[in-house]
């Protein structure tokens, strides 16, 4: 009966320490929960006192013409929108641009030079015949004028990244062939050159130290970019490394055929710098020409025929 007794004790004073741990562990967790509950209601509280001391631009203006962008982005065809998206990607993405910004600061443009046009017609400055090839025109401008100033961007770019690649790829050359690694190498150049390929290598270097493979971020310089010239080179390292190939035999024959393009477009340019200067040359210099040999003499005619 003692034993009995005993083990009663025993098994109770267990079940009571375990319920006080457990009380004592879900109390602490619970003061946790309300006092993370009463930070996020001070949050909240924050969060609307701030909105409210924005402007009411900020708080509505604004947001609403990102709704109306990302509305007419939604609607945009799927193949128009891809070819824009890469035009930004070529870019740069300038302004941290995406498509829908983009069909946001075509809106504006279209608003801005509507409005214009319309006031012009509101104080009778314009017709109202002309009016409608006004509006027409300014809906064009506004439509293609931030196009174009991405098209110009990205090729701008893109030539840039296309001058400057012998050159990098000399200093690569060079890097690998004094014995450093090839990432090593990448990283020398980075250091050294400046320019869009040189920060589009440093961003590839900073996914690779990140985790991501070397051939993914590779590639994804030629995404980014859009240079047939880079997209050969990188094709050609990623398949020397997969093949084992020795990379500075790679890097030379590179270097050497880039250098190769470049001299040829050069040489195409000079070709059509002749053909070019075709249109100055007649609707400019040749009259001034005219003017400067046959003027003395056409006014010497017109003498003798009025003293006639």
């Amino acid at each position: 009966m003692m034993s009995w007794a005993i083990n009663i004790l025993v098994f109770s004073t267990i079940v009571l320490f375990v319920v006080a741990i457990f009380d004592g562990f879900m109390y602490s967790k619970g003061l946790v929960r309300e006092r993370l509950s009463e930070i996020m209601k001070m949050g909240e509280g924050l969060d609307e006192e701030d909105e409210l001391k924005k402007s009411f631009l900020e708080r509505l203006i604004i947001p609403a013409y990102k709704n109306i962008g990302t509305y007419l982005g939604n609607l945009t065809p799927r193949e128009i929108r891809n070819n824009i998206e890469k035009k930004i990607i070529y870019a740069g993405s300038p302004w941290n641009m995406t498509f829908n910004s983009f069909v946001s600061l075509q809106v504006g443009i279209t608003f801005l030079l509507g409005f214009l046009v319309a006031i012009l017609v509101w104080k009778g400055q314009i017709e109202g015949s002309r009016s409608v090839l006004l509006f027409i025109l300014a809906v064009f401008i506004g439509v293609m004028l931030p196009y174009n100033m991405i098209n110009s961007r990205a090729l701008k770019r893109q030539k840039e990244i296309q001058k400057t690649l012998p050159d990098i790829l000399d200093l690569l050359l060079v890097s690998v062939e004094a014995g450093l690694s090839f990432d090593m190498s990448l990283k020398r150049i980075t250091e050294q050159a400046s320019g869009a390929l040189s920060k589009e290598i440093a961003r590839a270097l900073e996914e690779m130290r990140l985790g991501k493979p070397r051939e993914e971020a590779l590639r994804g310089i030629v995404r980014r970019t859009g240079v047939p010239d880079l997209s050969s080179f990188i094709s050609a390292i990623i398949q020397a490394e997969q093949l084992g190939g020795n990379i500075a035999n790679t890097l030379r024959i590179q270097a050497s055929s880039m250098r190769q393009k470049r001299r040829q477009r050069a040489e195409e340019a000079a070709m059509k710098a002749p053909i070019k200067m075709l249109f100055p040359l007649v609707f400019f210099i040749f009259p001034t020409l005219f003017v400067v040999l046959l003027g003395p003499a056409f006014i010497k005619i017109m003498q003798t025929f009025t003293t006639m």
